[in-house]
């Protein structure tokens, strides 16, 4: 061990008065000290340096144990910027998969289109609709740059796909209206033979079986046995069913889009005023009723109140009927 002894004295010679440090240094091992004398300015100047050095020393250790920890801060910052990079290429891989199957879906709607002779989509619009004004977000712009730049090329991808979601949203949305509109105009429209026979008058002008004189025939008549079954040709709801002296037991039916039918000379009623009825449902028989040389139907189709000739809408098929206001 050693014992390190600083001792400042004074002495005087002559009139001048000496200012010494004397160092006494000594161990355990050895009880004769060693004995250092040094002058006053030299022992001053050890000490202030000593002190600087201690203070020095002390700040050394402070300054370093405050970048330690920014050192740790930082490396936490690194790894953090690498999750999100991971992150960010993960939402972009994401996006050009949605984008992709966005793509699919609408060379399927092109196909519907097609298909339903419905009004194709233009490129150059379903491009538009993809587009969009570029934004830029500066949220990372004093982080890190290339961070910065592929999170704002990341954040375009999906205000891109954002836009393009929107506008396939609405086309698909009129899409699937107007198939629903064109099944409600087929299932509507007449378009199916109301009873199975043979044509036996048509229409149109004609001399009357029973009162031999010219008139105008509103609908076609279907030869057949008594029994035989008679069909709603569209949907509809059952507005008449009854019984008028010309006609004999009729029923009308009302349907979408200013369509209206009537089944005259039968037999028996399969139906009731107010009935909801579909396209090839059976209503009543085929009878004799009424004013007629035999056993028959028939038939008549108005739109708006105005007779139509039945024979243009017998198997009429869904593509050929289009909405109308005539």
């Amino acid at each position: 061990m050693i014992n390190l002894f600083f001792v400042f004295r004074l002495k005087r010679g002559g009139m001048a008065v000496i200012k010494r440090w004397h160092v006494s240094v000594s161990t355990t091992d050895s009880s004769k000290p060693i004995n250092i004398t040094l002058s006053h300015r030299l022992g001053l100047s050890i000490l202030i340096f000593t002190s600087f050095l201690l203070l020095f020393f002390l700040i050394s250790i402070i300054f370093i144990t405050l970048n330690h920890n920014k050192i740790i801060v930082a490396e936490q910052i690194i790894v953090e910027n690498k999750l999100l990079k991971n992150k960010i290429d993960y939402l972009t891989t994401e996006i050009d998969s949605i984008l992709t199957k966005l793509k699919l879906m609408e060379e399927w709607e092109d196909e519907i289109r097609s298909e339903e002779n419905f009004k194709s989509i233009n490129k150059e619009i379903r491009e538009l609709g993809f587009g969009g004004l570029p934004q830029v977000d500066t949220t990372f712009a004093f982080v890190n740059d290339i961070l910065n730049l592929e999170y704002n090329l990341t954040l375009g991808k999906l205000t891109r796909l954002n836009n393009k979601v929107d506008f396939d949203f609405d086309s698909h949305r009129e899409l699937l209206d107007n198939v629903k509109l064109k099944e409600l105009l087929y299932r509507s429209t007449p378009s199916i033979y109301p009873t199975y026979g043979r044509i036996s008058d048509g229409f149109g002008w004609r001399t009357h079986p029973i009162t031999k004189k010219k008139s105008f025939h509103y609908g076609l008549d279907f030869g057949n046995k008594q029994g035989t079954p008679v069909y709603a040709t569209a949907d509809g709801v059952i507005k008449y069913a009854e019984s008028k002296k010309n006609l004999g037991k009729y029923i009308s039916i009302q349907h979408k889009f200013g369509y209206q039918t009537v089944y005259a000379h039968l037999y028996k009623y399969l139906v009731k005023v107010g009935d909801e009825v579909k396209r090839g449902q059976i209503i009543a028989l085929l009878g004799n009723t009424g004013r007629s040389t035999g056993a028959h139907l028939h038939y008549e189709i108005l739109r708006y109140n105005k007779h139509r000739n039945p024979y243009d809408y017998l198997n009429k098929l869904e593509d050929d009927i289009i909405l109308s206001q005539n």
